[in-house]
């Protein structure tokens, strides 16, 4: 898994850079729209907001507790910092290196329950930052499907490098997700069927995150 993850992670950084198609962000007047939340698209902003959502959706599955750092085991939170505004390229990085040697180094034998919380801990475990989290996708979903046009989304993928990539980049976060809610039912002690909510983007793994138990979280 790790180096099929490195792979992914390196071909997602030369297709960004040498085979993207589109106008580049220096000459792409969709990226200047989005950067500025001036887009007339309800798909575009929608799925631009999303990959700022999402980022705190990894946080809250990474950073919800605060445990010593034990052999190998890499620390999350740099790459979950850079993730919200590197998105999939932030985080391939991370879940390949912290595969195989480095989690079983203690990553899964740690009991959370008996682990002190930081204050990140806190906001991360709390319920409530789930539920807007939640609230939010649920609501910027339904205006980009009861306003948007999927055609000019489609169009803008075409015509623009960044819009071509965002999108990649939020399919590679929601696959991703799937391989976090699977490490996480290691730690937690839940079942690994859990790991098919991660194909849902955003809202299969705060479903998770919500009925996760607070001893456990």
């Amino acid at each position: 898994m790790r180096w099929i993850l490195g792979l992914v992670w390196i071909a997602f950084i030369a297709y960004a850079l040498l085979l993207a198609p589109g106008q580049s962000p220096g000459n792409d007047p969709i990226f200047k729209e989005l950067i500025t939340m001036q887009s007339k698209e309800p798909w575009l902003l929608t799925v631009f907001s999303w990959l700022g959502i999402f980022p705190a959706v990894y946080a809250c599955m990474l950073l919800r507790t605060s445990v010593k750092e034990r052999g190998g085991r890499v620390p999350a939170w740099p790459f979950v910092i850079l993730s919200f505004g590197l998105g999939a390229f932030a985080l391939l990085p991370y879940y390949a290196w912290s595969s195989s040697a480095d989690r079983s180094s203690g990553y899964g034998s740690l009991h959370f329950g008996r682990q002190r919380e930081s204050g990140i801990g806190r906001v991360a475990t709390n319920k409530l930052t789930h539920v807007v989290l939640l609230l939010l996708t649920l609501g910027t979903a339904c205006y980009a499907v009861t306003q948007g046009h999927p055609d000019v989304y489609m169009e803008a993928f075409k015509l623009s490098a960044f819009v071509h990539i965002m999108t990649i980049d939020f399919v590679l976060l929601t696959l991703l997700s799937m391989i976090g809610i699977y490490r996480d039912t290691e730690v937690s002690r839940r079942s690994a069927a859990w790991t098919a909510a991660g194909i849902i983007p955003i809202v299969g793994p705060l479903i998770y995150l919500l009925t996760l138990r607070r001893d456990i979280a």
